[in-house]
């Protein structure tokens, strides 16, 4: 009898020990995301005859720890990749980016001739005006949602004030 009210009580300590363990890692995992602000999400409209459009940003990390994005999709169009441009031979090109690097404390734009979304494959046209939902996908499993404004190629050039607000999982 003794032994079983030992070993009960021995399981008991590990459940609740290892549950603590767990909510403390967990709750250090969502701070990360938490910490995510994107401001300024557009999407330019996909310009007659074109196959690609390009989406715009900016993110900060507030965390003490980095953060990998990794890929991005938008409500409404099939396919959207990280790029950036990049000086090599004397030219500037434009290469995919496979992730992402958010150092803490830093803030990235994605903006022209820097990182940016290219955008494939619209279902349905883009009208100006209109908001998407843009989704931010991170290595370590957790997305950080915003919505991106449509913007024609003219208005482009000009800050988007986009709502702040921001969503995580």
């Amino acid at each position: 009898m003794i032994k079983q009210c030992i070993l009960s009580a021995s399981a008991l300590l590990v459940g609740v020990f290892s549950s603590s363990l767990l909510a403390h890692e967990g709750h250090e995992h969502d701070s990360v995301v938490a910490q995510l602000q994107v401001t300024n999400a557009q999407v330019r409209e996909f310009l007659p005859a074109t196959k690609a459009s390009v989406g715009y940003f900016s993110i900060e990390n507030h965390s003490n720890v980095p953060a990998t994005l990794t890929r991005a999709t938008i409500d409404g169009l099939g396919r959207v990749e990280i790029h950036e441009h990049v000086h090599a031979d004397g030219m500037m090109k434009m290469q995919k980016v496979e992730s992402l690097l958010i150092k803490a404390h830093q803030q990235l734009d994605f903006k022209p001739g820097s990182y940016h979304l290219m955008v494939f494959e619209p279902q349905e046209p883009l009208k100006v005006g209109q908001e998407r939902k843009l989704t931010l996908y991170f290595e370590d499993g957790n997305r950080v949602f915003t919505n991106a404004k449509v913007v024609s190629l003219a208005s482009q050039a000009e800050p988007v004030k986009a709502s702040k607000d921001h969503s995580h999982h």
